[in-house]
């Protein structure tokens, strides 16, 4: 699925960090692990972002706040998206920050995979 080009014009410091998809993500995805977050509201959170491609900051960080409030169990991701919605400086940062959920649940989803199948494996490295 091909995403849009990012829009061109001023960007939040948050969404130009140039570990935004890498170190940023990886500490993102271990407050969400450490939170207890279910990795299917990491996915119905992606799904639902999309939503705010082609909306305003304004209605995207409502939608964010709105968003947070439907996961009242889980408030390691009630917090984690309140907190981008106060990061949301521009209507060019949404599409951005779409993109970047996006990453974290299919990161979220791999690294499953990953902890699931090493589980599986014989200790020690003998088989």
């Amino acid at each position: 699925m091909a995403q849009p080009p990012p829009p061109k014009g001023p960007v939040s410091a948050a969404l130009q960090s140039r570990e935004l998809n890498g170190e940023v993500l990886l500490d993102e995805l271990n407050e969400l692990r450490m939170g207890a977050v279910q990795q299917a509201s990491l996915i119905e959170m992606a799904q639902s972002a999309r939503q705010m491609n082609g909306t305003r900051v304004s209605e995207a960080q409502a939608f964010l706040k709105a968003f947070a409030a439907r996961f009242p169990s889980q408030p390691a991701l009630g917090a984690f998206l309140v907190r981008w919605a106060t990061k949301l400086k521009s209507d060019h940062d949404v599409p951005l920050l779409v993109s970047h959920l996006e990453r974290l649940a299919l990161n979220a989803v791999i690294l499953a995979a990953l902890r699931r199948s090493s589980e599986r494996l014989p200790k020690g490295g003998r088989g």
